[in-house]
C-alpha cells in the first residue's frame, strides 16, 4: 500500500468522523492493521500533527477545522468541535518539564500559556511554535499545534551507555529528554560533544528523539570546554563577518578636524571614566563642577551612530547580535574590537566624538536645566570602581587633589539623586553577583561576591538622569522610539507573594501606591538571611523589563520616561535610540527609522537580552559544578532559600553556591509539599523543611546539578525560628477579609511602564 493512500484513507475517513475523531487504534483497523500500515499510520500522525493538519485531544486525532473544509464531501455535523481559529505564536518553555513537572509554558506577545505534557507535540526548549487557545472552567490554556522553527539542531552536551545503548545528555538541563545516539563519531565517555538532531522523535509513540555526533569540543569539566558548549549552545557568533571587519578597517581611530569644528569641544573640561578593571570598552564618562546654587553635570556617551550609519554592515550585523555577552574571561562583543576597544572607546588621553547629556541641579538634586548635543571630549583619568571605593572609604590611594575633589562631588550629587529615587518608589534588590578567581591554568580556584558599593551607585544614579531626560525628549519630539519599560506587577502573583509572605511571619502593608508597598516590603525584612532568601521570591513576582515602542512607565525605578542611552557599545537599544537623538531631538541626523523597524529592533534586543542572562546564568552553574566536584564528601552549613515539589534549595554560607536537597534525604515517612508555604511536610510527626531553616550538609553528588545529603549531626536540620502561622487562606477565601486586598494605581494611560 502506498504511503500517499494512507494520506488519502486517513484524511476521508477523519471528514467522516469529523469531529469526534479516532484513536491510533481505531485508525489502524479502518486503514488497515498489518505491521506496516502501523508504522505508515503512525509517522504521518506525527508529520500531520506537526504540520498542523491534525489535531490530537484525549488521545484522539481528528482534523483541523482548515483542512476539514477542504475535504468537498465531508458531511459536517451541526455541532463541530469547538477550536480556535487563531493560532498564537510563542518560544516553548521547557523549565518544569526538565524539573519532572507535567507542563510546561509558551511565552507569547499576549501572555505565557499553560501546556499541559501530552499538548506539547515533540517542542523542546525556546522552540517557536503555534499554539491553539483555549479555555475551560476559567482555566485558560494551550494546545501545541505547529512547530515553526528549532531553536538548536546542534546540542552540546555528554555521552553514556544505557543498556546497550549511546544515550546523549544536552549540557541545558532544559532539553528535558535524553536523545539516542545513531552514530558516536569517535567520541567516548567524559567528552563534550556536539549532537545533530536527526529526528526529534514522537512522545506519543514513547520513540525517543535521535542524533549523530558531528563534533568534539574537549572534556568535560574544562572551563574553557563547557564555556565554548555554553557559547555553542546559544548559537552565539565567534567571528564577525568578513565584509564587516572590511568595513571598519577603514574608519579613523581619530576624529578627523572638521567633524570635530562643528561639535562642541569639551576637551578641555575635566573628565573621566569609572568602569570594572578589566574592561577595555569605556563607553561613558562623566564631568562635574560646582556652581553658584549646586552642580552642572555632563554625561559624555561614546558616539557610536557616528560610525555606524544603520545601512551600514556593522550596523545589520549589530542589529543581529542585540548586545554583548559576557563570560568569565571572555566577551563576545555587539561590535568589532576595533570599534568597542579603540575607536569608539572612551580612552584617556585620546580625543572622541561624544553625545552630551548636560544637567544643572541645585544642592537638593532638583534639576533645573538640561540639553544634550554632540560633542567631542578627551578623559583625563581612567579608573576603577575599586579605586573610587577606596577614596570613600578613607584608605590610601594615589589619587590626584582635582580628581579627588570632583569625586567628592559626584559622591555629594549621587546621594541627593539617592534620596530623591528612594522617595519616589525606586525599588532595590541587593542581588550580588558571583565573582570568579582562577589559577595558572585557567580552572576555577575561588568563588566570591561582587557587591555593589557607593561606586556603582554613582555611575548608576548618573546614567538614570541620562537616561530619563532622552527618554522624556523622545517621547516629545519623536514618532516613535524604543523605551525600556517594565510593567506594574500582576496583582495575582502579588496575592500568591503575600499568602507565602504571611506564613514566615512578614506583613504586607498597602502605602499609597504599589512602588512604596514593595519598598516598605523589602525594608521590612529583619536581616540579611531574610533578605537572602525573600529578595529573588519578591523579584520572581515581578514582571520582567524589557524593550518597546509603547511609552510605558519604569515601574522598579519609579519613572515615567525611561530607555537606555548609556552604553550603545555594547546594547542595540542604546545605538538606535542615539540615531533617533540625532534625527529628531538635535537634528543632525538623516536617518528617518519607521515604526515597524524600531519595533523589530526592540524585539531583538529583548530577546536577545533573555539570552545573554540565560547564557550566563548556565555558565555560573556549570561553573560551580566543575568548582564542586573536587569537594564531594566535603560538610558545609547552609540556608533553605526555595523549595519545590522534589525537594529544597539550599545556598551555601562558606561560598555563593546554591544546591539541592532532595526530599529523599529528608527523613523516613511521607513528605507533602504545600506549594503556598513553600515548605514539606510530614503529617505522621508535623517535621517540616521550609524556606528560612539552617542546615548541615555534605556535598553527595555533581552531575546534572549539585546535590547534598544531611550531615548526620544532631543539629543538621533546625529551623530559623518559630512564629504565629495564620490560618491557611484557602480555608477563608469565602469571608470578606481574609485575604489582604491589593490596592490599584492610578495610572497616566499615555505613560505607562518599569525598569
Amino acid at each position: 500500500m502506498e504511503y500517499n493512500n494512507i494520506e488519502s484513507r486517513i484524511i476521508e475517513t477523519l471528514s467522516v468522523t469529523y469531529p469526534k475523531g479516532l484513536t491510533y487504534s481505531e485508525l489502524c483497523a479502518h486503514v488497515g492493521s498489518t505491521k506496516k500500515n502501523k508504522h505508515e499510520v503512525s509517522q504521518y500522525l506525527a508529520q500531520a500533527c506537526e504540520q498542523g493538519k491534525i489535531i490530537k485531544r484525549n488521545k484522539r486525532y481528528s482534523l483541523t477545522r482548515e483542512v476539514s473544509q477542504e475535504q468537498p464531501s465531508s458531511p459536517l455535523p451541526s455541532n463541530p468541535q469547538k477550536t480556535s481559529a487563531k493560532l498564537i505564536e510563542g518560544i516553548f518553555d521547557a523549565t518544569s518539564l526538565s524539573r519532572d513537572r507535567s507542563f510546561a509554558f509558551v511565552r507569547s506577545e499576549e501572555r505565557d500559556f499553560f501546556i499541559d505534557s501530552e499538548d506539547t507535540m515533540n517542542a523542546y526548549h525556546g522552540d517557536k511554535v503555534l499554539i491553539e487557545p483555549h479555555s475551560r472552567k476559567g482555566r485558560e490554556y494551550g494546545i501545541v499545534r505547529r512547530i515553526v522553527t528549532r531553536a538548536n539542531t546542534l546540542i552540546p552536551g555528554d555521552i553514556a551507555k544505557v543498556k546497550n545503548r549511546w544515550i546523549f545528555t544536552a549540557s541545558n538541563p532544559k532539553i528535558h529528554n535524553w536523545f539516542e545516539i545513531n552514530d558516536l563519531g569517535g567520541a567516548e565517555p567524559g567528552q563534550k560533544v556536539i549532537l545533530s538532531v536527526t529526528n526529534w522523535g514522537l512522545p506519543m509513540e514513547g520513540k525517543m528523539p535521535r542524533g549523530n555526533i558531528t563534533e568534539i569540543l574537549g572534556l568535560s569539566g574544562d572551563p574553557q570546554v563547557e564555556l565554548l558548549a555554553v557559547i555553542r549552545q546559544y548559537d552565539l557568533p565567534l567571528v564577525f563577518p568578513d565584509e564587516v571587519l572590511e568595513e571598519v578597517k577603514v574608519l579613523p581611530v581619530e576624529p578627523i578636524a572638521s567633524e570635530i569644528a562643528r561639535r562642541r569641544d569639551l576637551r578641555e573640561l575635566f573628565t573621566f571614566t569609572i568602569d570594572p578593571a578589566s574592561a577595555k570598552d569605556f563607553d561613558d564618562a562623566i564631568s562635574i563642577q560646582r556652581i553658584d546654587n549646586g552642580w552642572r553635570l555632563w554625561v559624555h556617551i561614546a558616539d557610536v551612530a557616528h560610525y555606524l550609519p544603520v545601512e551600514s554592515k556593522a550596523f545589520i550585523e549589530a542589529s543581529k547580535r542585540g548586545n554583548s555577552f559576557y563570560f568569565p574571561k571572555k566577551v563576545i562583543p555587539m561590535l568589532p574590537e576595533r570599534l568597542s576597544n579603540l575607536i569608539c572607546s572612551l580612552r584617556p588621553e585620546e580625543d572622541k566624538l561624544t553625545m552630551t547629556v548636560e544637567t544643572a541641579f541645585d544642592f537638593n538634586g532638583k534639576v533645573k536645566q538640561q540639553t544634550m548635543y554632540e560633542s567631542v571630549i578627551r578623559s583625563d583619568h581612567r579608573l576603577a570602581y575599586e579605586e573610587v571605593d577606596d577614596l570613600f572609604d578613607g584608605k590610601a590611594h594615589q589619587l590626584s587633589p582635582t580628581l579627588v575633589q570632583a569625586l567628592q562631588e559626584a559622591r555629594m550629587l549621587s546621594r541627593q539623586l539617592s534620596r530623591i529615587r528612594r522617595d519616589a518608589g525606586y525599588i532595590f534588590f541587593d542581588l550580588p553577583e558571583i565573582e570568579y578567581e582562577y589559577d595558572e591554568e585557567g580552572f576555577v580556584h575561588h568563588l566570591g561576591i561582587a557587591e555593589e558599593t557607593e561606586s556603582h551607585k554613582l555611575i548608576e544614579n548618573f546614567m538614570l538622569v541620562a537616561n530619563e531626560y532622552t527618554a522624556e525628549m523622545l517621547s516629545l519630539k519623536a514618532p516613535s522610539a524604543i523605551y525600556r519599560i517594565h510593567d506594574d506587577p500582576d496583582e495575582r502573583k502579588i496575592e500568591k507573594l503575600i499568602e507565602i509572605l504571611s506564613f514566615y511571619g512578614i506583613g504586607y502593608i498597602e502605602q499609597e501606591n504599589m512602588n512604596k508597598s514593595v519598598q516598605r516590603l523589602l525594608d521590612s525584612l529583619p536581616d540579611q538571611d531574610y533578605h537572602r532568601v525573600f529578595d529573588r521570591i519578591i523579584l520572581r513576582s515581578m514582571k520582567k523589563a524589557k524593550y518597546a515602542v509603547e511609552h510605558v512607565r519604569h515601574f522598579g525605578l519609579a519613572l515615567e520616561n525611561y530607555t537606555h542611552f548609556t552604553s550603545p557599545i555594547r546594547r542595540l537599544c542604546d545605538l538606535v535610540v542615539h540615531h533617533l537623538c540625532k534625527s529628531y531631538v538635535m537634528k543632525t541626523g538623516k536617518s528617518k527609522l519607521d515604526t515597524a523597524q524600531i519595533k523589530h529592533w526592540a524585539a531583538v534586543a529583548s530577546e536577545q537580552e533573555l539570552q545573554a542572562d540565560s547564557a550566563e546564568r548556565d555558565i555560573e552553574r556549570v561553573y560551580s559544578a566543575t568548582y564542586m566536584k573536587d569537594r564531594i564528601g566535603e560538610l558545609y552549613s547552609g540556608l533553605v532559600i526555595s523549595a519545590n515539589s522534589s525537594g529544597v534549595i539550599v545556598r551555601l554560607n562558606e561560598m555563593p553556591v546554591s544546591a539541592i536537597l532532595k526530599k529523599d534525604q529528608f527523613g523516613r515517612g511521607r513528605w507533602e509539599y504545600r506549594e503556598w508555604e513553600m515548605r514539606h511536610l510530614n503529617p505522621a510527626n508535623n517535621q517540616s523543611f521550609e524556606l528560612l531553616d539552617t542546615v548541615k550538609v555534605r556535598i553527595m553528588e555533581v552531575s546534572d546539578d549539585i546535590y547534598l545529603e544531611l550531615s548526620g549531626e544532631a543539629d543538621d536540620h533546625r529551623h530559623y525560628h518559630r512564629v504565629q502561622r495564620p490560618a491557611k487562606p484557602r480555608k477563608a477565601r469565602n469571608k470578606v477579609d481574609a485575604r489582604p486586598t491589593i490596592k490599584k494605581v492610578a495610572r497616566n494611560p499615555k505613560k505607562t511602564g518599569r525598569r
